[in-house]
C-alpha cells in the first residue's frame, strides 16, 4: 500500500512539475504545397528535422497546431520545417534566420513562417522587372551583375536576384515589392563593386514606388561603377587641391615679408588655412577609401560658412587701419553662429561610423544640408556688405590723402569675386527650389553649380598669391598713424586761419609744380610728397585743394592725369599705343582706376570722349 501510494505521488508531483504547451502556425507562405507535412525541431528532439512525433496536425479550422508535454520552464530553441533542412523556414527575404526561442513562460507560441528555403520568396505587392539598357563601358566583359536591396536584405551577390543578359545586349532582372518603397542598387558581387555616380561617388538608393512606376517598364541606367571609376583627382579636384596647397605656402610666404603688418596678416593666415582645409576636406569626398575610412571629413568644409566672413572683415580692418587706429576688432558675438553650427553637427560626428556613411548614400541629410546651407548663405551676404562699407568707410577717407591706394583695388577685386561666389550660390538654391516645385530631379544642374561654387571659391587663393608676388607692399605694415606734435597743431592752426591772398600763393606754387614736375605721373603720391613740392605744409594743401578747386586730393591729381591722357592719346605718336597703356604713362595704376576716374570727371567713357573729339 505504501509503495503504491509512493508511485501515486511521484506521478501527480511530474505531473505538476510539467506543463503543455502548444504550438500554433498563424501564418503560411502562399506557396507551401498542400502534400507536405509540418514538423517542428529543436534540441528536445535531437534537431531531427522531420520526427513524426513532432508533426503538426490540422484542427477543425484548418488549423496546424502541435502539443508538447515539457518539463516546466524548460527553455529551448527550434525552428520549423518541411521534413528536411533543405526546406527548413527562412526570413522574408529568403535568407538565414537564427533559431527561434521558447521562453518557458508561455502555454501557447503563435508562428509566423514568412518563406522556405527551398521555395520562391514571397512577394507582399508582386514583382517589378528592372532592365538595365546600359551599363559603363569599362565594365569586365565576364562580370556577373546583381540586384541588392530591401527585398534580400541587402546581400550584394545573391545568386536568386543575377541580372540576365539578353540579346540586344540589355540585362533585365525581377525584384519581390515587399514594401509600398523599394530600395536597390546594383553590384557586380561586392560592396566593392556596387554601381556610383557619374563622377564616381557614391549614389543614392534607386527606388521603385509602388502607383508611380509601372512594375513591367523600370529602366534604369548603371553610370559608373565605384571601384572602376578612375583616379578621384580630375581637373576639378586637381584645381581645389592646388588652391589648398598654395593656402598653405601663402601662409610662409607672407609672414617671411619683412616688415610685414603682423596684426593683419595672422588674420589673413588664418583665413588661408580655413580655406585650404575646407578645399581639401571637399577633395577628400570623392575618394572612396578615404571617405569609407574617415566619412566625417564631409562636413568639414560646412564649418567655413560661418567661420570665413567674419575672419574676412576682421581681415578688413586690420589691413586698412594701423595699430594706432584698429579700435574695431570682431567681438566673439560674430561667432555665435559657428558655436551653433558646431551644437547642431555634433550629433553627426557622435553617430556610429557605418550608419553615418549609409545616411550620407541614401542622401538622409540632404534636408538637414540644405537648410545649413541656406542659413549661410543669408550670414554671407549680410558680411559681405558690412566688408563693403568698411571698404568704403576707407575709401572715403584715404582720398584727402593718396592719389592711389593699392590695398583698395585688391579689396575691390577680392570683393568682386566673393560676389560671383554668393550669386553662384544663390543660383543653386534657386534651381534646387525650381525643382521643387515643379517636381523635377535638378541634383545634376545643381552638383554642376556647386562645383562651379567651389571653384570660384578656391580661385581666393590664386588671387591672394597673385598680389603677394606683384604687389607685396598690401601684406607690410603701412605707416602708423603718430599723434599730432605741438608743431603739427600749430600747422594746423595756420592752415585754418589762412587768408586768401595766401591760399593763392600755395594755388600758384601747386600749379607750377604739377606742370613743371609732373608729380602725378607717379602712382603713389601722396600729400605729404606734394607738398614738400609746393613748399607748404599737408594741412594747408589739403584746404588748398578743398576750398581753392572744390576736390579731394584724389580727385586732384586724377584730373591732372586726365588731362594729361586726353593730351598723349589725340598726339600721332601715341596712336600705337592703347588707351591703357597711355592710363599708365600718366600715372594711373590699374584699368578700373582709370575708367572710374574718367567716367566721374568727364561724365563719359574714354572711347566716347575721343570718339566726339574724332567728330
Amino acid at each position: 500500500m505504501r509503495k503504491s501510494l509512493a508511485v501515486v505521488g511521484c506521478f501527480l508531483l511530474a505531473l505538476a512539475m510539467s506543463a503543455q504547451v502548444t504550438f500554433i502556425i498563424e501564418s503560411l507562405p502562399p506557396n507551401t504545397p498542400d502534400s507536405d507535412s509540418l514538423f517542428l525541431s529543436g534540441a528536445f528532439n535531437n534537431w531531427e528535422p522531420g520526427n513524426p512525433d513532432y508533426s503538426f496536425r490540422k484542427d477543425g479550422s484548418g488549423r496546424f497546431f502541435l502539443t508538447l508535454n515539457l518539463p516546466h520552464r524548460q527553455h529551448f530553441e527550434y525552428k520549423a520545417t518541411r521534413g528536411a533542412w533543405e526546406k527548413v523556414e527562412t526570413n522574408a527575404f529568403g535568407q538565414f534566420v537564427p533559431n527561434r526561442h521558447y521562453d518557458g513562460q508561455s502555454d501557447t507560441v503563435w508562428l509566423k513562417i514568412l518563406s522556405w528555403d527551398d521555395l520562391p520568396v514571397n512577394s507582399r505587392y508582386g514583382w517589378a522587372t528592372i532592365t538595365v539598357e546600359k551599363v559603363p563601358d569599362n565594365t569586365p566583359p565576364d562580370a556577373s551583375l546583381y540586384a541588392v536591396g530591401s527585398f534580400n536584405d541587402w546581400h550584394p551577390g545573391d545568386p536568386d536576384y543575377l541580372l540576365e543578359e539578353q540579346e540586344d545586349g540589355t540585362y533585365k532582372v525581377r525584384i519581390p515589392l515587399m514594401e509600398d518603397t523599394t530600395f536597390y542598387k546594383f553590384t557586380r558581387g561586392s560592396w566593392e563593386t556596387i554601381e556610383g555616380r557619374r563622377n564616381g561617388q557614391a549614389r543614392v538608393n534607386r527606388q521603385f514606388i509602388l502607383g508611380e512606376q509601372a512594375p513591367s517598364g523600370v529602366i534604369a541606367t548603371v553610370e559608373s561603377w565605384e571601384d572602376l571609376a578612375g583616379n578621384p583627382i580630375n581637373f576639378y579636384t586637381f584645381l581645389l587641391l592646388l588652391a589648398a596647397f598654395q593656402g598653405l605656402l601663402l601662409i610662409l610666404a607672407i609672414n617671411t615679408l619683412q616688415n610685414n603688418n603682423r596684426a593683419a596678416n595672422r588674420v589673413l593666415s588664418a583665413l588661408l588655412l580655413l580655406l585650404s582645409l575646407a578645399l581639401a576636406g571637399r577633395v577628400s569626398t570623392y575618394d572612396r577609401d578615404i571617405f569609407n575610412r574617415i566619412p566625417r571629413l564631409l562636413v568639414l568644409p560646412d564649418f567655413i560658412y560661418f567661420t570665413y566672413a567674419p575672419v574676412f572683415l576682421l581681415y578688413i580692418n586690420r589691413l586698412l587701419r594701423s595699430p594706432g587706429r584698429d579700435k574695431l576688432g570682431i567681438s566673439w558675438w560674430h561667432f555665435i553662429p559657428f558655436l551653433l553650427q558646431v551644437a547642431l553637427y555634433l550629433p553627426l560626428f557622435l553617430m556610429p561610423r557605418e550608419e553615418f556613411i549609409a545616411k550620407v548614400v541614401n542622401q538622409e541629410f540632404k534636408s538637414f544640408f540644405a537648410w545649413s546651407g541656406g542659413f549661410a548663405l543669408v550670414f554671407n551676404c549680410i558680411y559681405w556688405f558690412l566688408c563693403r562699407r568698411t571698404i568704403k568707410q576707407y575709401e572715403r577717407e584715404s582720398e584727402d590723402t593718396h592719389a592711389f591706394e593699392p590695398n583698395l583695388e585688391f579689396l575691390r577685386v577680392v570683393m568682386w569675386l566673393k560676389f560671383a561666389c554668393l550669386a553662384i550660390w544663390a543660383a543653386t538654391y534657386l534651381i534646387g527650389a525650381a525643382g521643387l516645385l515643379l517636381e523635377q530631379d535638378m541634383s545634376f544642374i545643381t552638383e554642376k553649380t556647386t562645383d562651379t561654387l567651389w571653384v570660384a571659391f578656391s580661385l581666393t587663393a590664386f588671387f591672394l598669391g597673385y598680389y603677394t608676388m606683384r604687389q607685396p607692399e598690401i601684406f607690410k605694415l603701412p605707416p602708423p598713424d603718430t599723434p599730432p606734435s605741438e608743431e603739427g597743431q600749430e600747422e594746423k592752426e595756420k592752415a585754418d586761419s589762412m587768408g586768401s591772398e595766401e591760399m593763392q600763393e600755395i594755388k600758384e606754387r601747386l600749379e607750377a609744380s604739377m606742370q613743371k614736375k609732373q608729380p602725378y605721373r607717379n602712382p603713389g603720391l601722396s600729400l605729404n610728397a606734394l607738398a614738400n613740392m609746393a613748399d607748404t605744409t599737408p594741412h594747408s594743401l589739403s584746404r588748398v585743394i578743398n576750398e581753392g578747386y572744390g576736390m579731394n586730393f584724389n580727385d586732384f591729381i586724377n584730373s591732372y592725369r586726365i588731362e594729361e591722357f586726353k593730351r598723349l592719346a589725340q598726339q600721332e605718336e601715341y596712336q600705337n599705343h592703347t588707351l591703357l597703356a597711355i592710363a599708365f604713362i600718366v600715372g594711373f595704376n590699374s584699368k578700373s582706376a582709370f575708367n572710374r576716374s574718367f567716367k566721374k570727371l568727364e561724365n563719359c567713357t574714354p572711347r566716347e570722349y575721343l570718339k566726339e573729339v574724332a567728330e
